[in-house]
């Protein structure tokens, strides 16, 4: 392929005047989060899909977030670039026919539109869900500051409605959610439409498994924390966010500890890698109950900071069952929990929380136990029933029948075939070059640069999953 020099207006890049007839696309895919040796779930994610788009693609795998080790994930068939603001990322964008994005400025996505370049947003969670009840936006938890935030976020993603030519999303629910959003943002209109199916327009490229077996080299669990190898360990394999009931889970080993003291529970992931996020108030709240009642570090055990990602099968090796619960919450609904696949990567029988998509797959192909919202006599029982190794072996088999399907070169198979024919997949929507008076948010100038420079200073004591984003997002809106 033969690189063009891009023309500047004002500016933004111009349309990009390389041939269109190139077999092999140029994609960029954007890192939302941290990428090296501990990453968390978005990071996996982009590292894998640009792994996996290789066959299909000339990929770059554009890195911007602080903490990242790039050198981690060099050598996988891909390249791997830095950028340190919005005009170098520009660059980096402009020069590929494609961008593969989460959470980008809208600068960003202008500007390389104007390049040419066709933007494929990824929607594998649903953020607005998520952050409509989170505790904290922004690090922030007052209102009305906590609203104003919020209606930047719903901004940002009609702006991306319109600006993308094609989305992904983990589930059916996900695409009912998006489609809703995308038709209310009229990012999709009659004359645009041309015939084509809701699966043409928002793919299902979910979370996916590891292409290889988990392979542990030494032991993660047993050995440690006074556990023995005839225990019974349960794993929460992830953090613990607002939306995760972790105090169900230890409620019911405190209370099975008193008649069987072999039954354990690890918490691994307590500090997320990227410092923007940290040690969310919810592991606090869940270890200072495990305290109260009498089991923090003797059958509950918390691992401090974040296992990285290259040994979480020693960690899994080591569990009997995993097990993830939620309340009952307007995030639950939409959810798509990417810690199941590891416990299907370990051929875990899995215990879960009504409500999301996952405990349905789970009910019905019987590949755990599902329990009631804040249940914890259905918990310690569901606990009882997977102690026994001649049932967990059973629900062993039935996961083993599953996995295939859950394969990163399965699950990203809608992604790579519209890449693949990117030419007449891709739209590229027309945008302007500013943004349009509906995406200028209500307060003046000034008003909005000091409460950015407030939200900074609160954001430094208080820090949530969204953090990262929405600081980002409301800093570029001050300026």
């Amino acid at each position: 392929m033969t690189d063009t020099i891009h023309s500047i207006e004002n500016g933004i890049p111009m349309v990009s005047t390389r041939p269109l007839d190139e077999a092999r696309p140029r994609v960029v895919v954007v890192a939302p989060d941290v990428v090296g040796t501990r990453m968390a779930g978005p990071g996996i994610r982009f590292v894998r899909i640009a792994e996996q788009l290789v066959d299909v693609a000339e990929v770059t795998l554009a890195v911007g977030i602080a903490g990242s080790d790039t050198a981690a994930v060099s050598g996988r068939g891909f390249q791997v670039t830095t950028y340190s603001d919005v005009d170098e990322l520009v660059d980096i964008v402009a020069a590929h026919d494609i961008a593969f994005c989460q959470l980008v400025d809208r600068d960003v996505i202008r500007r390389g539109s104007s390049a040419g370049c066709r933007f494929i947003f990824d929607l594998y969670n649903a953020l607005p869900a998520e952050a409509i009840g989170a505790e904290r936006i922004g690090g922030i938890s007052t209102q009305p500051e906590k609203d104003r935030i919020f209606g930047d976020v719903l901004s940002y993603f009609r702006f991306c409605m319109r600006a993308g030519g094609y989305f992904v999303t983990s589930n059916e629910r996900q695409r009912d959610f998006w489609m809703g959003y995308l038709l209310a943002s009229e990012g999709l209109l009659p004359s645009e439409l041309d015939g084509r199916s809701t699966a043409e327009i928002i793919g299902l490229v979910p979370f996916g498994m590891e292409e290889g077996e988990p392979l542990a080299h030494e032991h993660g669990i047993r050995g440690r924390f006074g556990i023995t190898d005839d225990d019974v360990v349960l794993l929460w394999a992830g953090g613990i966010w607002d939306w995760f009931d972790a105090e169900t889970p230890i409620r019911a080993v405190a209370r099975l500890r008193q008649t069987r003291d072999d039954i354990h529970l690890v918490f691994y992931g307590t500090t997320h890698p990227n410092s923007l996020i940290g040690k969310p108030p919810a592991v606090e709240r869940a270890q200072e109950l495990a305290s109260q009642l009498g089991v923090l570090g003797v059958g509950v055990h918390f691992i401090d900071g974040w296992v990285p990602a290259d040994r979480r099968a020693e960690f899994l090796a080591d569990s009997d069952i995993a097990i993830s619960a939620h309340l009952d919450s307007f995030e639950t609904r939409y959810a798509f929990r990417t810690r199941i696949l590891d416990h299907f990567w370990a051929s875990l029988p899995s215990i879960v929380t009504r409500g999301d998509w996952f405990a349905e797959y789970i009910d019905a192909n019987h590949l755990g136990v599902v329990t009631d919202y804040g249940d914890v006599d259905g918990t310690a029982q569901a606990v009882l029933e997977l102690a026994d190794a001649k049932r967990r072996n059973e629900i062993r088999a039935r996961v083993s029948s599953v996995r295939e399907a859950w394969r990163w070169s399965a699950t990203t198979a809608d992604l790579r075939a519209v890449i693949g024919d990117w030419q007449s997949r891709l739209r590229l929507p027309e945008l302007p070059t500013s943004p349009p008076a509906a995406d200028q948010p209500r307060p003046s100038r000034d008003a909005r640069a000091a409460d950015a420079t407030e939200q900074t200073a609160v954001s430094e004591r208080v820090r949530s999953p969204f953090h990262s984003f929405f600081s980002r997002l409301r800093q570029r809106l001050a300026r």
